[in-house]
C-alpha cells in the first residue's frame, strides 16, 4: 500500500474543514499563495485567481477601509513572529459585503526565520451583524436615558412647580397662565415622547417596511393639511405640487418624513414666509424639494443637523420648540428606502431640502 505524503495529508484535512486555510512564503515582496484549501468559495472566487495574484484579490475583494489593517497585521505577524486575530471584510462579485474572521500565523524555521505565513479566515457576517446590532441597541439605550435625564426633566419639572406652589398656598383655583404653563409643558413631554419612540422604532433592525404604490402629491397635501393652523397663524403662502405621480414607497414612513420637514419648514419661517414643494420624476428616481424662506441654518451648524440629540437645536420664530430629533429620524426612514436627503441653506435666506428616491 502506498504511504501517503504529509503535503496529501494536510490536503485531506484542510478540504474538510470549514475554515480557508492558506500558505504563502514571505520572499520579499513575492507573496505568491502555495496551498489553499477548497473552502475559498468563501471569498466568492475563483481558485485560480485567488492563487496566481494575490494583490489583484487584494485590491478587487478586500474592502476599502480594511486593507491598511490587513497589512499591518501582516507586518505585525512577521516582525513579531507571533499569531495575529483580526476581523475584515470583502466584497463579493454581487457586491454584497462579508465579515469574516482572519488570522496570520508565522511559520518559523529551525534558526529562528519566519519562512511562510499561514494565513486562517471564516465567514463571521452573521456574528459581526449580530455585534452591531446590539452595539446600535445599547447606543440607542444610552440616548433614551440621556434623553429621559435632560430633555424630560425640564417640562414635567414646570408641572411639578406649578403645582406644588398650589398645594402650599392652598389656592381653590388655578391662574389661567398657570394652566396655560402647564399645557405647554404636557405638549412639550408629548412632543419629546413622540419623537423618542420613532427614534427607538428607526434606529433599530426590527422596523418593517411596508412598500406599495401611492399617489405622492395627494400624500403631500395631506400632510400639508394637518399644518393648517400654523401655516395660518403665521400667515404663511405654501406653493404645492398639483400632478399626479405614482411611486412605490413605505407611504406611512414618507408621511413622517414629510411631517418632520414640513414642521421644520413652518416652525423656522418668519410671519408672511412662504414653502414650496416641488417634485421630479426620471429614469433614476424621484426627487423633492422642500424649499423655505426662513431663518435658515448657520454655516458651523450644517455638519450636525442630522446628529441624534443634536446640540444645534434651536426655536422656532415664534418660539415653537424642537426636540432635535426631526432631521435624524427622517433621514434614516429616508435611507431604510435606499434613499438620501441634502440639505444645501444660508443663515437668514432659507433652506432647501432635496429628497431623492431611487426606482424600485
Amino acid at each position: 500500500m502506498r504511504q501517503i505524503s504529509t503535503y496529501e495529508m494536510l490536503d485531506v484535512i484542510f478540504d474538510n474543514i470549514d475554515h480557508v486555510v492558506f500558505v504563502t512564503n514571505v520572499d520579499g515582496l513575492d507573496l505568491k499563495i502555495l496551498h489553499i484549501n477548497d473552502t475559498f468559495e468563501t471569498f466568492g472566487v475563483d481558485k485560480e485567481f485567488l492563487s496566481s495574484d494575490p494583490y489583484l484579490f487584494f485590491k478587487m475583494v478586500i474592502h476599502p477601509d480594511d486593507k491598511r489593517m490587513l497589512i499591518r497585521s501582516f507586518i505585525t505577524s512577521l516582525k513579531n513572529k507571533k499569531p495575529v486575530d483580526f476581523d475584515f471584510r470583502i466584497i463579493k462579485p454581487n457586491e454584497h459585503v462579508y465579515w469574516l474572521y482572519g488570522k496570520f500565523i508565522p511559520v518559523i524555521s529551525a534558526d529562528g526565520f519566519v519562512t511562510h505565513m499561514v494565513g486562517i479566515s471564516a465567514d463571521v457576517t452573521q456574528r459581526k451583524e449580530e455585534e452591531l446590532r446590539l452595539n446600535n441597541l445599547y447606543k440607542v439605550q444610552g440616548d433614551v436615558v440621556k434623553m429621559l435625564a435632560h430633555d424630560l426633566r425640564t417640562p414635567i419639572s414646570g408641572v411639578k412647580i406649578i403645582a406644588e406652589s398650589f398645594l402650599r398656598t392652598n389656592k381653590k383655583d388655578l391662574a389661567v397662565n398657570d394652566i396655560r404653563q402647564i399645557v405647554s409643558n404636557c405638549k412639550e413631554t408629548l412632543l419629546l415622547m413622540e419623537d423618542l419612540l420613532s427614534y427607538i422604532q428607526t434606529d433599530v433592525d426590527y422596523i418593517q417596511l411596508h412598500i406599495s404604490e401611492f399617489i405622492v402629491e395627494e400624500r403631500i397635501h395631506f400632510v400639508a393639511e394637518s399644518f393648517l393652523a400654523e401655516i395660518t397663524e403665521k400667515e404663511i403662502t405654501v406653493h404645492l405640487p398639483h400632478t399626479q405621480t405614482l411611486f412605490s414607497l413605505d407611504s406611512l414612513r414618507f408621511s413622517q418624513i414629510l411631517t418632520n420637514l414640513m414642521s421644520n419648514a413652518i416652525k423656522f419661517s418668519n410671519s408672511s414666509g412662504v414653502i414650496s414643494v416641488y417634485l421630479e420624476t426620471t429614469d433614476r428616481g424621484l426627487t423633492i424639494n422642500i424649499s423655505d424662506k426662513g431663518i435658515g441654518i448657520p454655516e458651523d451648524d450644517l455638519p450636525f443637523i442630522f446628529d441624534v440629540f443634536t446640540s444645534t437645536k434651536r426655536l422656532g420664530t415664534q418660539g415653537e420648540k424642537s426636540t432635535g430629533l426631526g432631521l435624524s429620524i427622517s433621514k434614516r426612514l429616508i435611507e431604510l428606502q435606499k434613499g438620501t436627503i441634502d440639505v444645501v441653506s444660508k443663515e437668514n435666506e432659507g433652506t432647501i431640502i432635496q429628497l431623492f428616491f431611487p426606482n424600485p
